[in-house]
């Protein structure tokens, strides 16, 4: 199996957006960027975007027309249908940020300005923002949250934001909210109501609904990491913050970090929030919260190359209603690549089934185009597959992950099972023994019934079932069944 053709070269401070089945990367700062104002070489190196066509994994660059923003590192994003918004951002020399907006069309890849930089009004030109898209009674908005410059000469204070000094040199952070209006192309500046952050950059905003979204970590004022969690809720002239700290205790909760990067999972049991990685002390890990309880849960066994990660991307491709594909590229750290990170809901709990690099995962989607090509060819149901007695070799590779539960497998199997508890043979060999007896007895030795002790028990063998799931349906099954 060859490598891929193309992987975009590594870089930092960008954004990865998604639409349809693709992704869109721009920007950020890269070997080889000139740390200058503008010139050709930097113009020619900012005027492509790069393009992940996520069900087979494989990049492109394309060329794009129209001048793109200048602002190439640290700028906010956000996607109304087929336009990607980005804002602010740093040229990458001196202390020269933006407050531009600039609209990038994924269907004519045309870049189009529609605020220029100025000093004069709107958001102050800044880094380290986050930018969402709103839609209030049928109308899109775009709102600009916090951020940070280094340079006096800006916009005017935006009436009731907070303002502070960092502890080295002039750099100075926001707590702004500011909201465009893409119907008259104005600024406006939203009734801000409830806790509001104090000044801060650095952090994550996602999307919830169309009016609400959520805020996690970040820098704040004299170089403090925050771990607090803030929910707004828009309406056209106004925002409602409530903010979420942590309530120390017993409960799991996040480290203080900024430079992470998060996305939403919308499943069953209501959306969740993933955070992977950033800058902070014990940061490089992975954590998931439940936006409707406001309970987080780290994600173990997850490998450093996703977790050790800060300034880099992530995007969310749903490939069903059950089966999540987080998309990470680039950062600061030692890991730069591309990393498909596969969660699976099926259960209404969030599970991550595996983690692959690129030349893994487009050998996965090229097996499983072949094997789509062989059940069309051999037409089998699962239905059938159902119906017939599971081979020792695969019911013991299935269900080894939770091998721990062997006794709870074995009484829902009808097998007896109180001996093997005495035994001093591994929980795995216990569970080789529990499937060699139920075969044995030849009572209901069946595929369905083996399903069916995961349905019974989807605590303790929701990940079994995503995997038993997968198995009936691959061609592996359809040719030994």
């Amino acid at each position: 199996m060859t490598e891929t053709s193309h992987q975009p070269v590594k870089r930092r401070g960008h954004s990865t957006v998604q639409v349809g089945d693709y992704l869109y990367m721009w920007g950020g700062d890269q070997p080889g960027l000139p740390h200058i104002h503008n010139d050709e070489k930097k113009k020619s190196m900012c005027s492509v975007v790069e393009v992940c066509h996520v069900p087979n994994g494989e990049w492109v660059q394309k060329p794009t027309t129209g001048d793109p923003p200048l602002g190439v590192r640290g700028y906010a994003v956000a996607v109304i249908r087929n336009e990607v918004f980005f804002f602010g951002g740093w040229c990458c020399h001196g202390d020269c940020n933006h407050n531009s907006l600039y609209s990038f069309n994924v269907e004519t890849f045309n870049w189009k300005e529609l605020s220029p930089t100025t000093s004069h009004h709107g958001p102050m030109m800044k880094e380290g923002s986050s930018m969402i898209a709103v839609k209030v009674n049928g109308e899109d908005y775009l709102a600009v949250i916090g951020g940070w410059r280094s340079s006096s000469n800006n916009t005017p204070p935006q009436p009731g934001a907070q303002y502070s000094e960092a502890t080295f040199g002039a750099n100075q952070h926001c707590n702004e909210v500011h909201v465009y209006r893409l119907k008259t192309g104005e600024w406006t500046s939203p009734t801000v109501t409830g806790d509001r952050p104090p000044p801060i950059d650095d952090f994550t905003l996602t999307s919830i609904t169309n009016t609400t979204a959520i805020l996690f970590g970040g820098a704040i004022d004299n170089l403090r990491y925050s771990n607090d969690v803030y929910i707004f809720e828009f309406t056209d002239t106004s925002v409602k913050c409530t903010k979420f700290p942590n309530p120390g205790g017993s409960a799991q909760w996040p480290k203080k970090r900024e430079y992470h990067s998060s996305v939403l999972i919308n499943c069953s049991s209501g959306p969740h929030l993933l955070v992977v990685g950033g800058k902070g002390w014990g940061a490089s890990d992975c954590w998931l919260l439940n936006v409707n309880k406001m309970e987080w849960k780290e994600l173990t066994n997850i490998p450093d190359s996703v977790t050790h990660r800060y300034d880099h991307s992530l995007s969310v491709w749903n490939e069903t209603q059950t089966t999540h594909w987080i998309i990470e590229f680039g950062g600061g750290s030692k890991y730069s690549d591309t990393r498909f990170i596969e969660i699976i809901s099926s259960t209404g709990d969030l599970v991550v089934q595996s983690v692959l690099d690129i030349n893994e995962y487009n050998q996965r989607r090229v097996l499983e185009g072949l094997a789509k090509e062989f059940i069309k060819d051999h037409p089998v149901s699962i239905e059938d597959i159902l119906g017939k007695e599971p081979k020792l070799k695969d019911l013991h590779r299935l269900f080894d992950s939770s091998a721990a539960h062997y006794s709870t497998i074995g009484t829902a199997l009808e097998v007896a099972v109180d001996d093997l508890s005495h035994s001093e043979k591994s929980a795995s060999d216990k569970l080789l023994s529990v499937f060699k007896r139920w075969i044995e007895s030849n009572k209901g030795v069946t595929w369905r019934n083996a399903l069916q002790v995961c349905k019974d028990y989807p605590d303790k063998f929701g990940r079994v079932k995503a995997s038993l799931d997968k198995f009936l349906q691959s061609d592996r099954a359809h040719k030994e069944y």
